[in-house]
């Protein structure tokens, strides 16, 4: 889990908390409480106790990014009141103060949280007694989403100051609840009790179905729940009756002044004894399967019980061996070797028995498993009720004939299919398709025409271009020749050579010298 998960886990659990408790405050009032009004009012003290230490945490930290993301910065005021004198007076009778306690400085270097401290508890009363005296707790409840450390839990027994209730969170969703023994025999003790009977009915199953394996085999004693659900013995004992009554599978049995619960793996047919296994078992008719079962599946608890008492003893046995041996070989007298060796061959000659002892409980738990088994396979095939080996074979019979039925009638249907196409009209249709072919080939002409229409204009345009080019190259040839004459070369068109022979004359005669111009030498 990340931190910022963390922090967003811790502040759901702050709000879970003072939802809870707010609920069962207005739900106790008028009867269950000596109180018939209770005030909601919200403080500031945990969010100063929160920026007091987030100041003294460095590393370069956005303080106030961490203090809107901080769990336990709600601080909740209850004042209880009681009507008297028909509403004309409302003396206050409880002041109780409700937070949750977090380690600020975990939270923001990114550390697990660990559970609430002593100094955590005690920081939290201090502040608390600055408060006017308007303001001062009569109780105070703390609840840390880690839970509280074993010194800090003792101080609800302390003496002096406001009555202190610690309340921690559970990884399976309950409350490990400590208040003082006054307080628990008040009713105002009510007001801490936040599981409803259906979530710790709830939380036991859970706490079975984690324990399956052990349940199965040995079973699970009420002490065993006790510790692992943090609730007296008293109450435990009346959930698992509740479960086996929820869940059939589930028994209950007593093994040397312990209770513990156990699951078949065949229950009863119902949920309860009927009317007539009643009857039956005051005849003291022979059992029924599932009694059967459940019979020797409390055996092979009793046997599974007494086999993990021996494999304890073994296991006992198995170390001191170990220690004699090492003994012997560090001895440094003959004397005390012999000693030693005389406690190792009375512990092996015990080490044996027990060794044969657990040897036989493995036997029986084997022949009865084995028995357990068949008669429940038998018995889950009896409340099954299948189908005779004649009616799979009619069904099937009949089956097949049905199959074979359709594929006859689905290939006379394929062979015997009449077309509803009229001879008019697939003349027609003929007639069309032809229209379509004589269009596309009138088409096809047609661009074929203008393809070619198109390539002899393109021709005549490239010899008319030609000639062009020729005409424009003699013009130049003249322009340049009229240059070197001294005529200009932008003259007129009567002043140009004319066409035919005189031009060729003209073209070819001598040219004159000019007197104005000096020859070269």
């Amino acid at each position: 889990m990340t931190p910022m998960d963390e922090r967003a886990r811790q502040r759901e659990f702050e709000e879970r908390f003072l939802a809870e408790l707010r609920a069962r405050a207005t739900g106790l009032l008028r009867g269950r409480l000596p109180a018939d009004r209770a005030i909601w009012e919200e403080g500031a003290v945990r969010a100063d106790a929160v920026r007091t230490e987030l100041s003294r945490v460095g590393g370069g930290l956005d303080r106030r990014k961490l203090f809107d993301e901080m769990p336990g910065t709600r601080d909740v005021l209850i004042r209880f009141q009681r009507s008297m004198l028909g509403g004309l007076l409302r003396p206050t009778v409880a002041r109780l103060r409700a937070a949750v306690v977090v380690n600020v400085e975990e939270l923001a270097h990114d550390r697990p949280g660990a559970p609430a401290s002593r100094e955590q508890v005690l920081d939290a009363l201090a502040r608390y007694e600055l408060l006017p005296s308007a303001d001062r707790p009569s109780a105070v409840v703390l609840a840390s989403p880690t839970g509280f450390s074993s010194a800090a839990r003792a101080l609800v027994n302390r003496a002096g100051g406001p009555k202190l209730v610690l309340m921690g969170g559970r990884a399976d969703g309950g409350w490990d609840v400590d208040a003082p023994d006054a307080l628990k025999k008040s009713p105002w003790v009510r007001l801490f009790d936040f599981e409803t009977q259906d979530e710790q009915l709830r939380r036991l199953l859970y706490h079975l179905e984690q324990e399956s394996a052990v349940l199965d085999t040995r079973g699970v004693s009420i002490r065993q729940l006790a510790e692992k659900m943090g609730l007296p013995d008293g109450r435990i004992e009346a959930l698992v009756r509740q479960a086996c009554r929820v869940q059939p599978q589930l028994l209950t049995l007593e093994h040397e002044g312990a209770v513990c619960v156990y699951r078949t793996p065949l229950p009863e047919e119902g949920r309860s004894m009927s009317l007539w296994n009643r009857v039956r078992r005051l005849l003291r008719l022979p059992p029924t399967p599932a009694e059967r079962v459940r019979e020797l599946t409390a055996q092979r608890i009793r046997i599974e019980q007494q086999r993990h008492d021996v494999d304890a003893r073994l296991n006992t046995l198995e170390t001191e061996e170990r220690t004699l041996l090492e003994r012997g070989v560090a001895a440094a007298s003959d004397a005390e070797k012999r000693q030693v060796a005389g406690r190792l061959a009375r512990l092996r000659l015990e080490l044996g028995r027990v060794r044969a002892q657990a040897n036989v409980y493995t036997q029986q738990i084997t022949v009865i498993g084995t028995q357990i088994h068949h008669m429940t396979l038998k018995e889950q095939v009896r409340r099954t009720p299948l189908p005779r080996p004649e009616e799979l074979t009619r069904e099937a019979a009949e089956t097949e004939a049905v199959i074979n039925e359709l594929a006859v009638s689905a290939d006379l249907a394929g062979n015997i299919e009449v077309a509803s196409q009229t001879p008019r009209m697939a003349e027609r249709e003929e007639d069309i398709l032809a229209e379509f072919e004589q269009i596309r080939q009138d088409r096809a002409a047609s661009s074929a025409a203008a393809a070619g229409s198109a390539g002899a204009s393109g021709a005549a345009g490239q010899r008319a271009a030609g000639a062009g080019e020729r005409a424009g190259s003699g013009e130049r040839a003249a322009g340049a020749a009229g240059r070197v004459d001294g005529s200009p070369a932008g003259g007129s068109d009567a002043q140009r050579s004319p066409p035919g022979a005189e031009g060729d004359a003209q073209r070819h005669a001598p040219r004159r010298a000019d007197p104005a111009r000096p020859e070269a030498g």
